[in-house]
């Protein structure tokens, strides 16, 4: 076996990391926290139904580079996928718009809508259905990569200067802002519903991950997401790694500006010649080192980065059989709800009636979503009254909307469970509560180039969505690879890809 490593956190991107090394003849150890691998990448039970907040789609499920990734964890050979035909549902203004993944269909309603906005329109559908932006992906290292891959993402970004110098500093909700039509407005920035997306990454977030043609190439794996990381942690197992449970690292030994090993909890210690962190980045950088090792771009990352919101769920087993609406739907509700101290007229409402695993026959599991502040929960969170009658409150008025949308969801509902950002914070330490790291913006749009280790600190490596914005599944799994990758490189090693 070569040199030790010790992993710190069994979510998606320790997984993918510890099965990588595992491949290259590495001997490691996994440590994490909880009693169950996956960190946000979880789901659980009530009362036979599934609440799955993760894995909403998996780019890479159908083709392409990612796709490649996922067959040498198993995961595309394991599970099947059930690919929508549609990204979501607006409603409001006493109108519709189905968001699909057809071009046609969804130029057409877009113009039956506002006739007036028909230049606008054809624009956004063909910024849409542009050109493939998987050509440009690569499982490959940043810092590995030589003048032919520059020169094949350079490719397959010539067809989007148009884009790029129109929209340079222009947002999805500005785009959106421009269209006469109020309810277009609405329907536009709910694409991606986040603060600040830059135009010109657009094509990156929706062709890349979903659309191409008429085909969703992000599919959902059946059976939930929670099933996949258990997965890919049985694969690493049977890879000869070993994952320490309930086991909280709260400290790194670091001698002569060396990480050399970690401290647990319980006070033992445990060393190693690398440790790769792929847990909460805050924590490593600013809790446990103090803010030490760090230069200007990660001082700038943390100090003005938008961390992506975090958000309270109100999930909900009803005994109705909703497999006949979109999965996903955004409705105008009737009345606004103040949640933190901000107004929602909208409400996010996710079914899982696709995947047959996730309720018992006939019956539903259903999400309602408000990005909200984890400020205020982490504060309301020290009164357990207070909090509980929060998400009473949310909860209530989140079944008289549902009740509205669809007559007798009340009465049937079977369960309701309220998980918020202090819950997310509880369970895998992330920053602000965080599920996805931070957003894309155009103030750091051409800095995606990821943080892997912190100056003046040898022996330390980083991994998973604290790394780099735009993160997610994907690219949590991509960047424990990648990193694997880069010690095998610095090694004059061969990276080896597959169980051997």
């Amino acid at each position: 076996m070569g040199e030790e490593i010790i992993i710190v956190g069994a979510g998606i991107s320790g997984l993918s990391a510890g099965c990588y090394a595992q491949m290259n003849g590495y001997k490691t150890a996994i440590y994490e926290m909880n009693k169950l691998p996956g960190g946000l990448c979880t789901a659980w039970q009530r009362k036979g139904f599934t609440f799955d907040i993760s894995m909403h789609m998996l780019t890479g499920s159908v083709s392409g580079p990612y796709h490649k990734m996922w067959e040498e964890l198993g995961v595309a050979g394991k599970f099947k996928f059930h690919s929508h035909n549609h990204i979501s549902q607006i409603e409001g203004m006493g109108r519709k718009l189905l968001l699909s993944t057809d071009r046609k269909e969804l130029e057409e309603k877009m113009l039956e809508i506002s006739p007036g906005d028909s230049k606008l329109i054809k624009e956004f559908v063909r910024i849409i259905y542009g050109p493939d932006m998987m050509k440009a992906a690569s499982l490959k290292p940043g810092e590995l990569s030589n003048l032919f891959d520059k020169l094949r993402v350079i490719s397959a970004m010539l067809p989007l200067t148009m884009i790029f110098v129109k929209y340079i500093k222009v947002t999805l909700q500005q785009y959106a802002a421009r269209f006469k039509d109020p309810f277009l407005r609405e329907a536009v920035r709910f694409f991606i519903d986040s603060p600040g997306w830059p135009m010109p990454e657009f094509p990156l977030a929706v062709m890349a991950g979903y659309i191409k043609g008429s085909v969703t190439e992000a599919g959902t794996p059946l059976g939930g997401s929670q099933k996949v990381a258990f997965h890919i942690a049985d694969l690493y197992k049977q890879l000869g790694g070993e994952i320490h449970y309930k086991s909280h690292v709260t400290d790194l030994i670091i001698e002569n500006d060396r990480v050399t090993g970690i401290k647990l909890k319980d006070g033992s210690e445990n060393r190693a010649d690398n440790v790769i962190w792929a847990g909460d980045g805050h924590t490593l950088i600013f809790g446990i080192l103090g803010g030490k090792y760090m230069n200007e771009r990660i001082r700038n990352m943390y100090d003005n980065w938008i961390p992506v919101k975090p958000i309270v769920h109100v999930m909900i087993g009803v005994d109705m059989d909703l497999s006949a609406e979109p999965h996903r739907i955004v409705f105008e509700a009737d009345e606004p709800v103040t949640i933190a101290g901000r107004e929602h007229r909208w409400m996010t409402v996710l079914h899982h009636c696709f995947d047959k695993s996730m309720a018992p026959a006939g019956k539903s599991a259903v999400e309602v979503w408000f990005d909200t502040e984890y400020d205020y929960w982490e504060e309301l969170a020290k009164d357990r009254v207070k909090y509980n009658a929060e998400k009473q409150r949310i909860a209530e008025y989140a079944l008289r909307q549902l009740e509205k949308r669809w007559p007798g969801f009340s009465s049937k509902t079977e369960v309701i469970d309220v998980p918020t950002p202090a819950t997310y914070m509880r369970y895998t330490g992330n920053w602000k509560g965080s599920p996805d790291g931070w957003y894309l913006t155009p103030a750091n749009m051409n800095e995606m180039e990821p943080v892997r280790t912190l100056p003046g600190l040898a022996g330390l490596h980083m991994a998973g969505q604290w790394t780099t914005t735009f993160s997610g599944t994907v690219i949590a799994a991509l960047s424990g690879r990648q990193v694997i990758q880069l010690l095998c490189s610095k090694e004059g090693k061969k990276f080896v890809s597959e169980p051997s």
